[in-house]
């Protein structure tokens, strides 16, 4: 909005330039970052906003997801042209972080009664959440599908054709039926919510992830905007979806600037407002550049995060034994390293599992890039 009106006052073509918009929303995101995390990360200590068990004032405080959301809806309204993919994929990302928040308050306030001794620990544990995993779900799953239902009859370029791995899209380009394209792309929203909630475990172990997921789609977003580009690399071409690359953009300004304050010893961290509504958001994100199919690549961490625990809980109904040492994975990782006796400090162990982690993250966006563009 803010460029188009400079474009009509200066008539300089960069104003018009998405990649203009989506790097200058990617600064000024960072920049609002860097200024308002350490007053608002103050405030939160003030008013005691950690859910940790253990009472300390080294205490990361919670949640980072609301600034972030704030500052994320912000840049977009200034450097993003509103089309509905916009639309949608705002409509997503603010709607699973209202439930993200909810949960967050919920586990402040269950803490707070643990130590009132309103509670106990164990009933603590049990407690944080403020909404049940079984509403949640179908929370998602509403949510997904109304936004997935309105962005598919409303959005003029949006079709059911979905790309593989491997596969042409100059020999092959598969078109779903309506009832199964409509499930699909609910799905995949719901489980990368799911899936960045459940690596938000150790201190930035879900924002490497996530930026190299926004990166890929940023790009591939870029590509696919273009029809002399998309027709060179044979990926489909996508009208008016080069629109989302300032919104990527602010999303990962931002998170390049909670990494700052996340990054070991953390001083604030995610919550559910953040992991949850920015799972949300790439997911969608994935289903409009129709690279559902590249998310076990891409997205693996956060894919097989999300398995582990639908694995865990499946085998342990069905056996009543754990699949996994702990779910999610990382935690099964955590306690081997532990038992190994090769760590003496529980931050080596959680420092080198994040550690790779990111590097894995990134070598897969590499290796998505590739297939995406160049292997077919």
């Amino acid at each position: 909005m803010l460029f188009d009106l400079l474009y009509q006052l200066t008539d300089m073509q960069i104003f018009k330039s998405r990649l203009f918009a989506g790097g200058s929303a990617l600064f000024l995101s960072f920049v609002l970052g860097m200024i308002f995390f350490p007053p608002y990360i103050k405030k939160l200590k003030d008013l005691h906003f950690s859910s940790e068990a253990k009472v300390s004032k080294h205490q990361p405080v919670m949640p980072a997801g609301l600034l972030m959301m704030a500052i994320i809806v912000i840049m977009t309204l200034l450097t993003s042209r509103f089309n509905p993919f916009v639309y949608s994929a705002l409509a997503v990302y603010v709607f699973y972080g209202i439930i993200g928040a909810v949960d967050d308050i919920a586990k402040i306030v269950n803490k707070r009664r643990m130590l009132r001794n309103e509670i106990t620990l164990k009933e603590y544990q049990y407690k944080t959440d403020g909404i049940s995993a079984s509403l949640r779900l179908t929370l998602y799953l509403a949510i997904g599908a109304v936004v997935a239902i309105a962005s598919y009859y409303f959005t003029p370029s949006m079709s059911r054709e979905v790309t593989f791995p491997f596969l042409s899209t100059a020999r092959a380009f598969p078109q779903l039926p309506v009832w199964l394209f409509i499930p699909l792309m609910t799905v995949v929203i719901a489980v990368m919510a799911n899936g960045v909630n459940f690596t938000d475990g150790f201190d930035t172990l879900a924002t490497v992830p996530l930026l190299s997921s926004l990166a890929f789609v940023g790009l591939v977003a870029y590509v696919s905007s273009r029809p002399d580009w998309s027709q060179y690399f044979l990926v489909p071409q996508i009208q008016g979806i080069s629109e989302v690359i300032p919104l990527i953009g602010a999303a990962f300004g931002i998170l390049l600037a909670f990494l700052w304050f996340n990054a070991p010893p953390s001083t604030i961290i995610m919550g559910d407002s953040g992991s949850i509504a920015l799972g949300g958001l790439v997911g969608i994100l994935f289903v409009f550049i129709k690279a559902e199919f590249y998310l076990p690549i891409v997205a693996f961490i956060f894919i097989i995060e999300f398995a582990s625990s639908f694995i865990q809980i499946f085998w342990y109904k069905l056996t009543k034994k754990r699949f996994f040492r702990m779910a999610p994975i990382h935690h099964h990782f955590q306690i081997n390293m532990r038992e190994s006796k090769k760590y003496t400090r529980e931050g080596d162990i959680k420092s080198r599992i994040t550690w790779r982690f990111h590097i894995t993250s990134v070598i897969l966006m590499l290796v998505g890039l590739i297939l995406f563009m160049k292997v077919r």
